[in-house]
């Protein structure tokens, strides 16, 4: 599969979006100040993965027609090493530190469920695993688990299609269970505009264009923003911006080297690891700036984030990824 430099670019702004988020509510909430850019849409950096995760599962997927088994392995030993290695990091601080968390108690059938990728309702009401983010990776699984259950029917892409359609329009039937309720969120759609995009790459539609890739580009950033706000549904209002994005990235020459792509290998680092560290900056840093540093924090925090997941990104998560997957090479070829 074609390594595409645009779409690591989009993982870098992705990461760096819901990053600059939570670094701006946690200035707010200890400094009790509001801060200028909290009205930006950071938290739509989900929907662009989300997308991103739709065309690359795509591709993969046709390397992979009659090895459903072989597809899903090579899916999940790319999220589930490092989600259980932070995932029991949060663990361990719940119970050594349960001040040091924020918003988050720890519930035993929350804990087996964040290990197996299950939406799990905590006592606030709120659905979400341990390490609270990881919401988005059993999205993720879930569509993992559709798309390796397609492949073992004809014409997997437009099953894997009406798969996403269909749970989504079962919304409408108003489930009360968490996980029913979970699954059927119209949010999976946003993998669908992935897969879409993916057919239009297969079939030559998207061939590199600067200009072209720079007009969906600033589209997609315009109504990310004039969205945001808009009484729409989360697919509709964050989903179509995102797909106009990863257009964008799709776009862009296949081989060509841009800036941050080294941060986009790192994202999935980043997304994980950087709770831990604004939580430890917060503990030592934040208390001793006044409210008018607020602004240093950010950049700080920012940094620093980047500075660590890129550590674990190559000291971490490469050698994790390649001890585990030598073992199960033999098992799921």
């Amino acid at each position: 599969m074609p390594r595409l430099a645009g779409l690591q670019l989009l993982r870098a702004l992705a990461a760096l979006l819901v990053l600059t988020g939570h670094v701006i509510a946690e200035a707010e909430h200890y400094l009790a100040i509001d801060l200028a850019g909290d009205s930006m849409p950071w938290t739509r950096g989900v929907d662009i993965f989300f997308v991103i995760s739709g065309f690359i599962i795509t591709l993969s997927a046709s390397r992979y027609a009659e090895r459903p088994a072989a597809f899903f392995r090579r899916r999940l030993l790319r999220v589930v090493p490092l989600y259980y290695l932070f995932t029991t990091l949060m663990v361990m601080v719940l119970l050594l530190a349960p001040a040091a968390a924020k918003d988050t108690s720890l519930e035993p059938g929350q804990i087996l469920s964040s290990y197996l990728f299950l939406p799990y309702a905590r006592a606030d009401g709120r659905i979400a695993p341990v390490l609270s983010l990881g919401w988005t990776l059993n999205y993720e699984v879930f569509f993992y688990t559709l798309a390796a259950l397609s492949l073992t029917l004809p014409r997997p892409c437009r099953v894997l299609a009406v798969l996403l359609i269909g749970l989504s329009a079962l919304s409408l039937a108003g489930w009360s269970g968490t996980a029913l309720r979970f699954w059927t969120n119209p949010l999976i759609l946003e993998f669908l505009y992935g897969i879409a995009l993916a057919r239009l790459w297969q079939r030559g539609y998207c061939r590199p264009s600067t200009p072209l890739a720079l007009s969906a580009a600033v589209a997609g950033l315009a109504l990310l923003v004039a969205l945001d706000a808009a009484p729409l549904p989360r697919f509709l209002a964050a989903g179509l911006p995102a797909a106009l994005l990863v257009a964008a990235g799709t776009l862009l020459c296949p081989n060509r080297q841009l800036p941050f792509q080294r941060l986009g290998d790192a994202s999935y680092a980043l997304y994980l690891s950087h709770r831990f560290t604004l939580r430890l900056l917060t503990l030592i840093l934040l208390p001793a700036l006044p409210a008018g540093a607020a602004w240093l924090y950010v950049v700080l925090a920012c940094a620093a984030s980047i500075a660590v997941a890129l550590a674990t990104y190559r000291l971490v998560e490469r050698p994790l990824m390649r001890t585990i997957d030598r073992p199960l090479k033999g098992v799921f070829a």
